[in-house]
């Protein structure tokens, strides 16, 4: 049960008088499927794209797939409309653009040129593709000079060894390894990450060590990275230390910066309210433990995914803002300039953004309420 406030309330401090360092982080979201497309209403992609020009946040695209048409449909010949659609609407609302380099055509994975089976979206290219795949990546990173950020494939797609049981690590790194070359030779600029593999769980929250045996062989093996790219999520009671924990991990592995490329937390109660204060208590465990960027799944809500977004779902009316809005623009902005500090008080269930202009409270439980010192209502979310 949760409750969000933002009030105006002037500069918190913990109660020893210290002043903790402001964390700092880039909030964004991934444009997925279905985002402010040309088949809305002129209002309705109004709406939405005030709430992305509110704050300047990353906005990331895949090359192929959420969006984007086979942008190869035969070897040499290229169709990049629908992702200088999204490039545009990036462009448009002031973000700093993303490419996630994912999925390949189907010609890559043993079907016929100038088709594309969408059922086979998750296939990885044949081996002898790979490089087929990184000349295709190259040509994005040319044809999108503003993108400073590239992120190589999504979730290991395709790259589980049944036979193994296990995941391909080697098979993932060689790709992966071909994929980073192409790119930095066309734009040495280029700041690319990977391997943006799940963080999965087995039994009692522990990392499955499948996944722990992957990035380490990844992280040995790669002819380089200038950010590692994670991916996790939680069930209902699960701890949101996971996110820090996975962070705290990754940097200590690769001294690199930690990007979450998806982040899923589920909350015990399925409002919008709770899902808003799941997500800000997982954006405060990754920025406690010094991730450098989080991004939001599909910032249009859906009925099919039961996460967190950043406002409504067109086909239900008119767009309009949700529980996580305000507070994720508010964040987006300060947290990205190191202007808001992150504190826990009541042990631990009330969670504080204390900015200079104004704090963001979130409370994490009921029982929260009716202790000493909390004044917030269960479910409540305003702001004044």
């Amino acid at each position: 049960m949760v409750a969000v406030l933002l009030t105006v309330i002037g500069l918190w401090l913990p109660s020893d008088g210290r002043e903790p360092a402001g964390a700092h982080l880039l909030l964004g979201v991934t444009h997925a499927q279905y985002s402010l497309d040309p088949d809305l209403s002129p209002e309705q992609r109004a709406a939405g794209e005030r709430v992305l020009a509110t704050a300047p946040m990353l906005q990331n695209q895949h090359i192929m797939g959420w969006g984007a048409l086979n942008p190869e449909p035969s070897p040499g010949v290229f169709d990049w409309s629908t992702v200088d659609t999204r490039m545009d609407l990036i462009s448009r609302t002031g973000g700093v653009p993303v490419l996630t380099l994912c999925c390949a055509p189907d010609w890559m994975k043993g079907g016929s040129p100038g088709t594309t089976d969408w059922n086979r979206l998750e296939e990885a290219p044949a081996p002898e593709h790979y490089g087929d795949f990184a000349a295709l990546a190259a040509e994005a990173a040319k044809r999108y000079p503003q993108v400073r950020y590239f992120q190589v494939w999504n979730e290991l797609k395709g790259f589980w060894d049944a036979e193994a049981n296990t995941w391909d690590s080697a098979g993932f790194t060689d790709f992966y390894n071909q994929v980073y070359d192409a790119v930095k030779r066309v734009r040495p600029d280029a700041r690319i990450g990977g391997p943006y593999v799940v963080f999965d769980t087995v039994g009692s929250g522990r990392i499955d060590p499948r996944v722990l045996e992957f990035f380490r062989y990844w992280n040995e093996h790669k002819h380089g990275a200038d950010f590692a790219a994670v991916d996790a999520s939680t069930g209902p009671g699960d701890s949101s230390s996971l996110y820090a924990d996975v962070t705290s991990w990754v940097r200590a592995q690769t001294g690199l910066p930690v990007w979450w490329s998806e982040f899923y937390p589920h909350p015990v109660e399925e409002t919008d309210q709770a899902r808003a204060a799941a997500t800000l208590d997982a954006v405060a465990r990754a920025a406690e433990a010094g991730a450098s960027a989080m991004l939001l799944w599909q910032p249009q809500a859906s009925a099919d995914l039961p996460y967190a977004a950043l406002w409504s779902d067109p086909s239900a009316g008119p767009v309009g803002p949700t529980s996580l809005t305000r507070a994720w623009t508010w964040l987006a902005a300060r947290l990205r300039t190191g202007s808001v500090r992150i504190e826990r008080d009541v042990p631990g269930d009330l969670l504080r953004f204390v900015g200079g202009d104004a704090t963001l409270t979130v409370n994490l439980s009921a029982s929260a309420s009716v202790r000493p010192g909390a004044s917030l209502a269960p479910f409540a979310i305003t702001f004044g």
